[in-house]
């Protein structure tokens, strides 16, 4: 049974049968903490109960706290407390790597999860990486945690975020091989070091991106992701044609991949792009 037909079949009897459509149909779980997108304002009266049926449901869940909207650019959530313990402080362990955070405090998505493993089974022995939205490190950690000969220098301005990332670091043990660096990575980006740059922060710039070419030292892979409305799945092309007019470099998108659904009417995506520099 679906986890929406297992709520509407336990609140038949507390719920006005009208609005147990409106219940949400899924959640995600970060540590022992479930997250809730945008629940129906005609339920509000019923979010409590709802978090707790959540919490009898899923052992795995403490905490039930509802996601309204992030702030930009720091990726700050704006969440509510549902039911449960009343704390946003969890860890939560994916692919042999523990991610320390605060759910009120920075970003942290599952629905990523599969880009994640993408991108560890993606990179070469020996490869540099460079992460220029590094947060606590949320695409990048992984990679260093499971795969011994990778390094990675991961970017990061938001204090509370990069306080975390050390954290996190530190916790997985490999210090000897990810760098952090703070500051805005259009000032702080190393330049002709990196064998791949992940950009995985939807509100980039040119000026960012034309940081992801000068970090490449000689050829290498840009991922840069990005939203698109799902009638033109291509948008995300058009910075690298300004890109391929202004540098002189041989730039080329391999692949689009979607991420996941972002919005009814938006797709995360995701470009691969290959740089050759000479």
């Amino acid at each position: 049974m679906k986890f929406k037909e297992k709520l509407q079949e336990s609140l038949k009897r507390k719920m006005p049968k009208d609005l147990l459509d409106r219940l949400p149909s899924g959640y995600a779980v970060i540590g022992d903490i479930a997250v809730i997108r945008h629940l129906n304002p005609k339920i509000d009266d019923y979010k409590r109960t709802i978090g707790e049926k959540l919490i009898s449901i899923d052992p795995q869940v403490k905490i039930v706290v509802e996601q309204l909207d992030t702030i930009s650019p720091y990726r700050k959530p704006v969440i509510t407390h549902v039911a449960g313990e009343k704390r946003t402080k969890t860890s939560h362990k994916e692919f042999n790597t523990i991610f320390k955070i605060d759910l009120e405090s920075v970003t942290f998505s599952p629905g990523n999860k599969n880009e994640r493993n993408h991108l560890i089974q993606a990179v070469n022995d020996n490869e540099v990486i460079c992460d220029m939205f590094a947060c606590i490190g949320n695409l990048s950690l992984p990679i260093v945690v499971n795969r011994p000969s990778i390094r990675v220098y991961g970017i990061e301005w938001n204090q509370i975020a990069f306080d975390f990332l050390k954290q996190n670091i530190a916790v997985n043990k490999v210090s000897n091989r990810y760098f952090p660096i703070y500051g805005n990575n259009r000032t702080s980006t190393p330049k002709n070091f990196a064998t791949r740059v992940l950009m995985g922060y939807f509100d980039i710039d040119y000026n960012q991106f034309r940081c992801a070419l000068e970090a490449i030292e000689n050829q290498g892979w840009i991922h840069y992701h990005s939203l698109a409305p799902r009638d033109n799945l291509e948008q995300p092309i058009e910075i690298v044609k300004q890109a391929i007019n202004e540098s002189g470099y041989k730039i080329e998108v391999k692949e689009i991949r979607q991420i996941k659904k972002y919005s009814p009417r938006l797709y995360h995506l995701c470009s691969d792009i290959f740089v050759d520099k000479y």
